[in-house]
């Protein structure tokens, strides 16, 4: 291979990989307002951010959806009705391609049982797909 070849695919692979860090900080800050909606139970808050084709849940092994938003809360209410979070963070962020463009978030979402003490780990899947206003999302996993 010729050293032209070699840098010209070294400068792709360079704006390939210079285009993800771009992604994750325009895809942060909703997977940020999902995480804090977590945190506060805030079902109207996170059923607002579903797509215009509405979101799908899958909650303790049920998968509903598309949702609309009433639905979708509705169904979020019945998981943090005996539930109290304890801590939430973003952990992984990643642009998957596509036209519409999709991507995911996972969420790594620390709660009990209330009136406990034992807090217990599980991670929320966040999938999104963007709209003409931006990110939106598609689905929700919750995976324990």
């Amino acid at each position: 291979m010729s050293v032209r070849r070699i840098v010209f695919v070294a400068l792709a692979l360079l704006l390939v990989a210079g285009s993800r860090p771009a992604a994750a900080q325009e895809l942060r800050p909703l997977l940020e307002r999902v995480a804090n909606a977590l945190q506060r139970g805030d079902v109207g808050g996170i059923a607002a951010l579903a797509a215009n084709a509405g979101m799908s849940l899958d909650v303790d092994g049920r998968n509903v959806g598309p949702l609309g938003q009433r639905q979708t809360a509705a169904v979020l209410r019945r998981l943090f009705e005996d539930r109290e979070a304890v801590t939430t963070r973003v952990s992984t962020i990643r642009e998957v391609g596509g036209d519409p463009a999709r991507a995911f978030g996972e969420i790594t979402w620390s709660t009990r049982a209330r009136g406990t003490t034992i807090p217990e780990r599980a991670t929320v899947f966040v999938a999104l797909v963007r709209e003409e206003n931006g990110w939106r999302v598609t689905e929700i996993r919750l995976l324990r």
